[in-house]
């Protein structure tokens, strides 16, 4: 089934290991095939990444854009267990990722993960702000 993207003026979308950027005025794209798709503003670059979830996340990323998930294997397991040290309380919504992962359902994990990652920075910001 044919995927349809619209992007803005310099909007991009990255595919597999390739970056499609947008430079003119808004435009449609339909993509077919089987390849992995995310947009940038699911994209989360490894410089960016503070926390051990954040690195989770990116590193699930590159396992679902490269599509190598032996690369970045050992990678996942050490930032799983940093994650979960660092937070019990992810234990279940981990384990969830970590079998959507075990699965080959890596968007469907990241999604999961990105919802931690921005549930986990609102409690760090309100207790930052009750200090």
């Amino acid at each position: 089934m044919p995927l349809r993207f619209d992007l803005g003026p310099f909007e991009s979308l990255f595919i597999g290991k390739s970056v499609l950027t947008n430079h003119g005025d808004r435009t449609t794209f339909v993509l077919e095939g089987e390849i992995p798709i995310l947009r940038a503003k699911d994209v989360l670059s490894p410089q960016s990444a503070a926390t051990s979830l954040e690195r989770l996340y990116c590193c699930v990323q590159q396992m679902y854009l490269e599509d190598d998930v032996e690369k970045y294997r050992g990678s996942y397991l050490a930032l799983a267990v940093k994650a979960l040290s660092e937070n019990s309380n992810l234990h279940v919504d981990l384990q969830t990722a970590d079998q959507m992962v075990k699965s080959g359902q890596f968007y469907r994990a990241l999604k999961g993960l990105k919802k931690l990652i921005g549930a986990n920075s609102s409690s760090v910001q309100m207790a930052t702000a009750r200090k």
